[in-house]
C-alpha cells in the first residue's frame, strides 16, 4: 500500500558541513544588514528630498520684532508711498498680504455638558 502525501516523511540527514551553514548565516546576516542600513539611508534621503521640494512654511518662523517709534514712523511713511503710487485700479491678480493671527477677543468659555460614554455592551 503506498503511503499518502500528508503522511508524515522523516527529513534526510544534514549532508553539507557545519562549516558551510555558519558560512551562509553569516552572509545572510551581512546581506540583511546591509538591506536595513540601505533602507534608512535612502528614508533619510527622500525625507531630506521632499522637506526641500514641497512647500510651506519654514522649519523654524523668524523672530518676532516688536514695533519701536523707529519703525513706526517708516512704515507709515511707506504705506503713505504705496498710496501716492496706487492708480486705484483693480488688483484681481494680487494676492492680499498675510497678517499675523490675532487672538480671540474673548476666550472660549467651557461648556457645562456632561461627557458622554458608549460602549459595545448596550
Amino acid at each position: 500500500m503506498a503511503s499518502s502525501p500528508d503522511a508524515f516523511q522523516p527529513t534526510p540527514p544534514p549532508t553539507g558541513s557545519p562549516l558551510a551553514r555558519d558560512r551562509g548565516l553569516r552572509r545572510s546576516r551581512r546581506l540583511t544588514r546591509w538591506i536595513a542600513v540601505t533602507a534608512v539611508a535612502g528614508a533619510a534621503a527622500l525625507g531630506g528630498l521632499y522637506t526641500h521640494l514641497l512647500p510651506g512654511a519654514p522649519a523654524s518662523p523668524p523672530p518676532a520684532s516688536t514695533p519701536s517709534a523707529g519703525n513706526a514712523t517708516t512704515s507709515s511713511s511707506s504705506s503713505a508711498a504705496t498710496a501716492e503710487h496706487d492708480d486705484g485700479g483693480d488688483d484681481e491678480g494680487a494676492a492680499p498680504a498675510p497678517s499675523a493671527p490675532q487672538p480671540p477677543a474673548q476666550p472660549p468659555a467651557p461648556s457645562a455638558q456632561q461627557p458622554h460614554t458608549t460602549t459595545g455592551a448596550s
